[in-house]
Parts: structure tokens; C-alpha cells; sequence
């Protein structure tokens, strides 16, 4: 009989701590299921209300995403970013001829800065990785755009300003007419000594779109800038709001850059384009503020150009 008790209060002993273990670990589970149950309501709640703020019909943003893709399954194609133009003719009211005047920054041959000059921008994207987590919405890319002020009209022509800028994002196409970036950027001129410009940032973007707009709000922390690039971030701010609206053939866009200054500092951009051929279209811009190129990024001035585009923002 003794030894039955003990061999009873052996077994309680040994199976006890597992039977806790057990009711532990369901304990988990259902802390679990619960979080996964709460989490899936929050997102189709938050599904409902993207949808009762969403235009219905086309949206210009899937559209773009939808022609990007096939680009991609494309083996010559060339994906284009930002809107990449070529201005033949650009004049800037006034250029910072300071710079220019120190022995780091003059021009070949002691020539002036002349305000009429030659402007193009190309920029383009590449899926590093086109489907993330098996998530046919979700890429890794790689982007790169670069900007060039060429005294193309001097006497002997030169580059005045290059301005390079890669990045690198994961990009979300979450919702037929919404699309959400979050990425490094790298920005600078490519010079050395005083007149190196330059500065890291993580970005975020989020755009929005109907059937013949898109809205895009670009945030962003600085990370750090170069040392002969000093408040940077006061100048051309944290946010750039853009807004483009297509009126048949017409494609009208305004860029705000460091609104939370109330415009006293930082950019607005505005620029048309009209189709003339499949790929290409007649292209004006005017900018005024600061920020023109990196090396005036604290120079305040007005510029306005025509020529061509090959994209735009929409």
C-alpha cells in the first residue's frame, strides 16, 4: 500500500510540471490567435475606410505600376523614375556668381557665369528584387537620377553643376490608387574641398491617385550632410509635396519643397507637358527658391526652361 502512494506521488510529482507547461503554452497559442484576430480586423478596417477615401475607377498610379512590370519582363526596356527632360534653352535670373568667383570655383579660362545655359535630367529604376515575401505588391528597387547645368552658350563650354542622387526603396503598390516608398537616399555634386555638397536621408513617400491626378508626399530624417554643406535641412526642409493633374493631353505638375517654412525658404516647381510624338513631349519648367542645384542650395533664385521630356510624372 506504501509503496502505491508513493509511486502515485512520484507520478503526480513528474506530471504535474507538464501539465502546466501545457496550459502555458495554450495560453500562448490563444494570446496568439487573438493578436492575429485583432490584427486582421485593424487591416480590413483599414481596407474599408482606404476605399471609402479612394476615387473609384482607373487610377493613373496602377496604370504607370501596371506599364513598369511589363518593362520589367522586358529585356531591352528602360524604366524610367522621375521625369527625365533635356531644357536646350534655360536661364536662371541669378546664378550664385560668388562661388564661382573663388580659386576653387572658377571657370575654365576665368569666364563668367552666363544665365543662359543647357539643363537635362535622367532618371531611372531597376527591381532589384521584384517580388518581396511572395507578395507580388511588394520590390526592392534601385533608382538613380542625375542632374546637369551645362554652359553649353560659353565660349568654352563646361559642366557647371552635376547633381547625383541613387537610392534604394522597398515600394508597396498596397491598393490600386495608393503606393507607399520607404528607402535610403544619397545626394551630392561629386566635388571635393569647399565645394562638395552632399547629404543622407531616409525617405518615405506616399502617393495617391484618380483617374487623372496623383498626389505624392515625400518625409524625410537627415542622416547626416557633408562638411561644407551646413544646414541643409533649414533650407530645403524635411517634406516635398507634388501635385499632378492631366487635363486631356496636358499634364500639369507643381512641386512644394519645405512647406512647414511657409515657402520663405525651400522650392516651387511648376512644369507643363504636351505629347508630340509616342514618347516624347514639348516640356516647360520654371523654378523659384532655393535649391536650385546642391551647390546653391542656400541661394535663393528664379529660373525657367523649354524643351523636351520623355516622361513625366504621370
Amino acid at each position: 500500500m506504501k509503496l502505491k502512494l508513493i509511486i502515485c506521488f512520484v507520478g503526480a510529482l513528474f506530471f504535474i510540471p507538464f501539465s502546466y507547461a501545457d496550459e502555458a503554452t495554450q495560453t500562448k497559442i490563444d494570446s496568439t490567435q487573438k493578436y492575429l484576430h485583432l490584427q486582421k480586423k485593424a487591416i480590413a478596417k483599414l481596407h474599408r475606410t482606404i476605399e471609402k477615401v479612394t476615387p473609384p475607377g482607373k487610377s493613373v498610379l496602377e496604370e504607370k505600376i501596371n506599364k513598369q512590370k511589363e518593362a520589367v519582363n522586358n529585356p531591352i526596356s528602360f524604366i524610367l523614375y522621375r521625369p527625365t527632360y533635356i531644357l536646350p534653352y534655360y536661364y536662371t535670373a541669378s546664378p550664385d556668381f560668388g562661388i564661382y568667383q573663388t580659386p576653387q570655383g572658377l571657370p575654365p579660362n576665368n569666364q563668367n557665369i552666363m544665365r543662359n545655359e543647357f539643363k537635362a535630367q535622367l532618371s531611372f529604376f531597376v527591381p532589384i528584387i521584384p517580388v518581396v515575401f511572395r507578395n507580388p505588391n511588394l520590390s526592392l528597387n534601385l533608382a538613380y537620377t542625375q542632374l546637369n547645368y551645362w554652359q553649353v552658350y560659353a565660349k568654352s563650354q563646361y559642366f557647371r553643376e552635376t547633381n547625383y542622387e541613387p537610392e534604394i526603396f522597398f515600394e508597396d503598390h498596397f491598393h490600386r490608387n495608393w503606393l507607399l516608398r520607404l528607402g535610403l537616399d544619397h545626394q551630392s555634386n561629386g566635388r571635393g574641398g569647399q565645394l562638395e555638397r552632399s547629404w543622407n536621408r531616409a525617405i518615405s513617400t506616399l502617393q495617391v491617385s484618380g483617374g487623372n491626378w496623383l498626389i505624392g508626399l515625400k518625409a524625410w530624417a537627415l542622416l547626416d550632410h557633408g562638411q561644407f554643406t551646413p544646414g541643409i535641412a533649414h533650407y530645403l526642409g524635411y517634406e516635398h509635396l507634388s501635385f499632378s493633374y492631366k487635363l486631356k493631353n496636358v499634364i500639369a505638375s507643381i512641386q512644394l519643397q519645405n512647406i512647414e517654412s511657409g515657402l520663405s525658404r525651400g522650392s516651387i516647381e511648376v512644369t507643363l507637358s504636351y505629347p508630340v510624338l509616342k514618347h516624347i513631349s514639348l516640356y516647360g519648367q520654371y523654378f523659384s527658391g532655393y535649391g536650385q542645384s546642391l551647390i546653391e542650395y542656400n541661394h535663393k533664385t528664379q529660373a525657367a526652361g523649354i524643351g523636351i521630356s520623355f516622361n513625366d510624372w504621370i
